[in-house]
């Protein structure tokens, strides 16, 4: 079944997106988690799990831009990997210059670069979120789709009142910079509301919760909750599950279907018989 894509930018973006943090050595449980990702993904076991995804319909990652991630994404695309990558920005402290790092993630073609969403948050709290204007305007001179992350959904709402230059947001379901590796309920349920209520394209993240929430419910609560011009972004860890990049592609785009379906059924007007 094939996964329905939105637009952002130029580009087409299927719905379900590939997460790269596992990738990262990033679990958000625990340093043995963390360094067990590591692990297993070797440069051929990334390019395996993002043959995959390709294969069963994502036709995008969402990965940090760290040295390593760039030099695998060139080996995976020199082998004839098709798949677009969304850049995330590292952390602040990762870089004397952001504006200079653009530079080097701009030489691996990703379709859009993203301001990292601690990053924001901490210069949000500082009352300098102000001053990203800067890397906005280069990444837009880049030629790169320009985007801002967060976990803070006030703080999404505060970036498009204030019109920044964009052209998506990634917001987290889960406040983890108020609430670090605690996933709380009412944070998603404030998550959506923010979402719904900014009518950019929106790259839902922590949609698990790392991995905490069962995925069908945690899935179908998303998909309808977030906007029809708005995607995931799912990290998936094969160590365990090797078949799990197919189930979540089968599993995304079955519950769209339904979605659309139960919409569609309940805007039909009363007494329409359709066609004959």
């Amino acid at each position: 079944m094939k996964l329905p894509t939105i637009q952002i930018a130029s580009h087409q973006i299927t719905r379900l997106i590939i997460g790269g943090n596992p990738y990262s050595g990033i679990s958000h449980h625990s340093a043995a988690a963390s360094k067990a990702m590591e692990d297993y993904y070797t440069t051929n076991q990334i390019i395996s799990d993002l043959t995959q995804a390709e294969q069963h319909g994502i036709n995008t990652v969402l990965a940090r831009a760290d040295k390593h991630i760039m030099r695998t994404l060139n080996e995976y695309w020199n082998t004839g990997g098709k798949i677009q990558w969304i850049a995330q920005t590292p952390k602040s402290t990762e870089y004397n210059s952001l504006n200079d790092y653009l530079q080097i993630i701009a030489r691996y073609n990703p379709i859009a670069i993203y301001h990292h969403g601690g990053t924001t948050d901490m210069l949000f709290a500082e009352g300098k979120l102000y001053t990203i204007q800067d890397n906005l305007k280069s990444i837009r001179e880049l030629g790169c789709a320009v985007g801002i992350g967060t976990h803070d959904p006030h703080i999404l709402k505060s970036c498009y009142s204030e019109g920044f230059d964009v052209d998506f947001y990634v917001c987290a379901l889960y406040n983890h910079t108020k609430h670090r590796e605690m996933y709380l309920s009412v944070d998603r349920d404030i998550a959506v509301s923010a979402i719904q209520a900014v009518p950019t394209p929106i790259i839902a993240i922590k949609v698990l919760a790392a991995g905490r929430n069962e995925p069908n419910n945690a899935f179908k609560f998303a998909l309808e909750n977030i906007k029809p011009n708005d995607a995931m972004a799912v990290g998936m860890y094969t160590r365990f599950q090797p078949d799990q990049i197919q189930q979540n592609a089968v599993t995304v785009a079955e519950l769209i279907r339904k979605i659309e379906h139960e919409k569609n059924s309940r805007t039909r007007s009363p007494g329409h018989c359709g066609s004959r």
